[in-house]
């Protein structure tokens, strides 16, 4: 049985520190080695290393729900993704 390759959720309850799982998401992912979100909280990036790719999800301002953007961007062997805060 293979594994299944998606990215999940979570919430965490402040005052318990108790997560309570989101939603998650398996369309776009593809061997997923590493993922950042950006400094404003709106992207998800995820480097599939089995895919040779940096797919972006959306990041619900709300609920933290992932959407696929449908931007997959193509990058040979991805192993880690580090972003830089622009002033």
């Amino acid at each position: 049985m293979g594994c299944r390759r998606t990215i999940t959720g979570y919430r965490i309850d402040r005052p318990t520190g108790m997560l309570s799982v989101i939603g998650h998401t398996s369309q776009g992912v593809s061997g997923p080695a590493n993922f950042v979100i950006d400094p404003s909280g709106r992207w998800l990036y995820v480097n599939n290393s089995t895919a040779d790719s940096v797919a972006q999800f959306a990041v619900g301002p709300e609920t933290g729900e992932l959407t696929p953007a449908g931007r997959t961007t193509p990058v040979p062997v991805p192993l880690m993704l580090a972003l830089r805060h622009q002033d």
